[in-house]
């Protein structure tokens, strides 16, 4: 009876918050719920970033763009990693020419305003996401815990978006990519199939070098979020403690690579430590093990780092089809990429 209703909460987080609106959102979260629970570090371990922390912890010069529902950076694990403009002055004018007034570490796309001057409150999501890419060691330790974090809002206050705020999505992504991203982090969910605008513009993206990862959902089911199914985006399944697929993780031959997606220790707004469930919490592994990449060889460009996430991951001890290459491997990747000398090209990521 208690798994009984362990799994009632779980799906009511998951659905819940969806019900009685109108119009329905075309997505938000992509998490399955909520758990709270001590840190317990042990999908770091499990991805061997200790192994790759002997070669680097991440470089300040590489920079992770969190595109979510914003990120608390009062707390002490992550205010050292948060990316700050290095062409702007908090003056009321736009120095650095960008578009953005005052942008100094990153825009509310939500809010339209400065990340620092947001006036309606976060969801939890964007700081839990954030602390798996790259949270100091304390409570929770991220995956790179030296690079810089970009802060991106795009979801509501209830971790929601709606098919009129597809362009507040194509704006955030051309912001990061603008604003010197290396990787963009999309742990979203997107319900209903995107306008063209939003493929052009990951599209955009990618042939600039920007590497964008995203989820593939958690209905436990064939098929992959909507956000996952083209080609020039990585998208990532979740694993369990046991290196088995999640349950709940959708799969498919969209699927990449999997990572740790359950009972997932994370920092919450406020100080708060959660434990996890979902593809949300997959994706920032990999985004942080290709920070790592990045920071080992920066010369790499982003075909060539994707190149090596996938070819050095770990085989899964079930063979399950749809969940991409295996588990992502930190110390296989960063070993092989302060290794590699860049190439003159490198194919796109295979669906």
């Amino acid at each position: 009876m208690e798994t009984m209703g362990r799994w009632a909460i779980l799906l009511f987080l998951a659905f819940g918050l969806g019900f009685g609106l109108n119009p329905p959102p075309a997505g938000g979260l992509g998490q399955v719920g909520v758990i709270p629970g001590p840190s317990l570090p042990w999908n770091v371990a499990r991805i061997n970033a200790p192994q790759a922390w002997s070669i680097t912890l991440g470089s300040p010069a590489i920079v992770v763009a969190v595109i979510d529902s914003g990120i608390d950076f009062s707390l002490p694990e992550l205010a050292e990693v948060r990316w700050t403009n290095p062409k702007e002055a908090l003056n009321g004018r736009d120095d650095d020419g960008n578009g953005y007034v005052d942008d100094i570490c990153g825009w509310d796309f939500r809010d339209n305003v400065p990340a620092h001057c947001r006036h309606t409150p976060i969801h939890y999501h964007g700081t839990a996401v954030a602390s798996v890419i790259a949270a100091q060691a304390g409570r929770v330790v991220g995956v790179a815990p030296k690079i810089r974090l970009m802060d991106v809002r795009f979801l509501d206050s209830r971790g929601l978006f709606y098919e009129k705020d597809w362009k507040k999505l194509v704006k955030a992504i051309h912001y990061a990519v603008q604003n010197g991203a290396r990787i963009i982090n999309l742990s979203i969910l997107a319900k209903v199939p995107p306008p063209r605008e939003v493929e052009e513009a990951l599209y955009w993206a990618w042939e600039r070098g920007v590497i964008v990862v995203t989820i593939a959902g958690n209905e436990g089911r064939a098929g992959v979020n909507w956000l996952g199914r083209y080609p020039f985006v990585l998208t990532v399944a979740a694993t369990d403690k046991a290196d088995q697929p999640a349950p709940f993780s959708n799969f498919g031959p969209e699927v990449d690579l999997s990572a740790p997606g359950a009972e997932i220790p994370a920092l919450l707004p406020r100080g708060a430590v959660g434990t996890l469930f979902g593809t949300s919490f997959s994706a920032p592994h990999v985004s942080g093990v290709l920070a790592l990449i990045l920071s080992a060889n920066p010369e790499l460009s982003g075909r060539e780092a994707a190149e090596v996430l996938l070819r050095t991951c770990a085989p899964l001890p079930v063979d399950k089809m749809g969940f991409g290459k295996g588990r992502v491997d930190a110390a296989q990747a960063v070993a092989q990429a302060h290794l590699q000398f860049p190439c003159q090209s490198a194919p796109p990521p295979v669906k």
